[in-house]
Order: structure tokens, then sequence, then C-alpha cells
């Protein structure tokens, strides 16, 4: 269950180029959402997207790290892993 603190809202202020206003503005218009709403389903889907990168950027630079053998052990368990889905599905 989320918290009061983040189910409240807070007022700020920011300044944004005109063009990027009209665009927020046409979308809010076309779904019938305040201006407000269509912001923070962006910022929302915009943190989630960063979340995301950072995590992937996290696992590329952990393959990277690993040492040939460690790439083959887990190069055969990819394959083990894979035939027991086919498996599992062919059932």
């Amino acid at each position: 269950m989320l918290s009061k603190s983040a189910l409240r809202k807070a007022k700020l202020t920011v300044t944004i180029s005109g063009d990027v206003v009209n665009e927020i503005d046409e979308i809010a218009k076309e779904k019938g959402t305040p201006r407000s709403q269509v912001m923070e389903e962006m910022l929302r889907d915009g943190l989630l997207k960063s979340k995301k990168r950072a995590i992937e950027k996290d696992i590329e630079a952990y393959y990277l790290s690993l040492a040939e053998k460690d790439k083959k052990e887990d190069r055969e368990w990819a394959k083990i892993a894979a035939e027991s889905a086919k498996r599992t599905w062919n059932d």
C-alpha cells in the first residue's frame, strides 16, 4: 500500500519550450484529461524507462566483466534452460 506522502500531490513550477507545451496540450485535449495528468504520466513513463536502461546497463556491465570460463558456463546453462523450456512447452 502506498504511503500518504506517495499519494500527496506537490505543486511544481517548470519552464519548458512552447512547442512542448503545445504538444502536451494537444495530448490532454485528445485524451480529455488535465495537462498535469498528461505530464505526470509522461514523467512516470520517462522515470520507468530510465530505471530500465540503468538495469540493462548494469546487466551488460556484469556480462562484459565475466571471464571466458564464466561466459562458457553461462552459455551452457542457457542451453539447458532452453531445452527444458522447449520440453515444457511441447508437453
